[in-house]
């Protein structure tokens, strides 16, 4: 069972990586090139063949055969190609739906991108069997999408937990019997109310009268279990919107920050330049030209 290499329409599948609650791909690259990205899914690349060098957040990860690659929700990406073809599989898919099918904590941490540290040692060289059972379950997941086929939705379920846990395994993670904190709890219910309400005023002080904790207990606790400052995430959060906008639509970057929950078109051009890299019309830019060039080629 094999998912057929680059079986898909770009724009189309551009949006699919940001709207659809997973979306299953097999992609290869006969030339080399470069690629900013940034989307509100989680990303799992499973390379086949080649190699490249992803920098996450500004942290290197080369990434070749038989090595995974985890990207988390609105982490901004740059791929830069070393060998061809350069072919994997990638799987995105939603964090409130990961989420509604996996409820313990230590599970969810496979969705989550390691430190380079942790990718080198434990990401890497997967061995052969598992990395082949993780290629079945995704083929399994992908055949699930047709429309037709009973208890679908049951079945997706399904194996998306079986993948999270050859994952957890596959990784060497480890249990944590702790007991979850009630403030772990309320920093998620923060966290996805942030991911909703994005184009709201959103600062320490509104959410802490919404959720009735002190404005120092969010700032420490959010740092604590969503690995960013809470302000460095609410950017994040809008400018992974803004990103999806400026891919798939002509509103001027004005009207594009306005969607986007910013006040100050200036305050939106300094965070999208500072966790894109490029300027919102310089990323506009890039996608399409990339987008013309794959369909000359």
């Amino acid at each position: 069972m094999q998912i057929e290499i680059n079986d898909y329409q770009e724009p189309e599948h551009f949006r699919a990586i940001s709207e659809d609650k997973f979306n299953i791909s097999r992609t290869c690259e006969y030339e080399k090139n470069e690629m900013h990205h940034i989307h509100n899914t989680c990303e799992i690349l499973v390379i086949e063949e080649g190699s490249a060098d992803y920098y996450i957040s500004g942290q290197k990860y080369h990434v070749e055969p038989y090595d995974i690659l985890v990207i988390g929700a609105m982490e901004h990406h740059f791929r830069r190609i070393d060998q061809l073809p350069f072919l994997r599989y990638g799987f995105t898919i939603k964090s409130n739906y990961y989420r509604s099918i996996i409820t313990d904590d230590d599970l969810l941490k496979v969705f989550e991108t390691p430190t380079p540290e942790k990718f080198n040692s434990y990401y890497k060289k997967i061995d052969r069997d598992i990395f082949h059972e993780i290629l079945y379950l995704l083929c399994y997941l992908k055949n699930e999408e047709e429309p037709h086929k009973q208890f679908r939705t049951q079945m997706q379920r399904s194996i998306i937990t079986q993948i999270a846990v050859v994952l957890f395994r596959a990784f060497h993670f480890q249990r944590n019997n702790k007991a979850i904190a009630a403030s772990n709890t309320s920093i998620l219910e923060i966290k996805e109310y942030i991911d909703t309400h994005f184009t709201e005023e959103l600062n320490l002080n509104s959410l802490s009268k919404k959720f009735f904790l002190h404005p120092s207990t969010i700032s420490k606790d959010f740092k604590k279990y969503c690995g960013y400052q809470l302000n460095r995430y609410i950017n994040m959060v809008r400018v992974c919107e803004a990103a999806k906008l400026l891919e798939n639509n002509n509103d001027s970057v004005f009207t594009i920050s306005e969607k986007c929950g910013y006040s100050s078109m200036n305050t939106f051009m300094r965070q999208f330049k500072y966790i894109m890299e490029l300027s919102p019309l310089q990323y506009r830019k890039f996608v399409h030209d990339l987008r013309d060039k794959q369909k000359k080629s």
